[in-house]
């Protein structure tokens, strides 16, 4: 098993909204997808501050985020540059 199909049993077993019958479940379904998102973005913005008091440069977040050192620095250099 990989890492992105470990990670997308996780989100699939979610269910937070899903059974609310003012919803559609495929409005549940977003509606439970955007709270992980937020949560998600939290983790990865204290992961990031953590990594940066430990020294590791923007380039190696980059590299972990799969994004480029620049896009990590324009995001999180407010949180992650203390």
């Amino acid at each position: 098993m990989s890492a992105n199909s470990a990670a997308l049993d996780h989100v699939e077993a979610f269910h937070w909204r899903l059974g609310d019958p003012s919803l559609a479940d495929s409005e549940a379904r977003l509606h439970d997808l955007g709270v992980l998102r937020s949560v998600l973005e939290e983790a990865v913005e204290i992961a990031v501050a953590d990594a940066r008091a430990d020294g590791v440069t923007w380039a190696r977040i980059g590299a972990a985020l799969g994004v480029t050192h620049q896009a990590v620095i324009k995001r999180y250099r407010k949180g992650g540059g203390r």
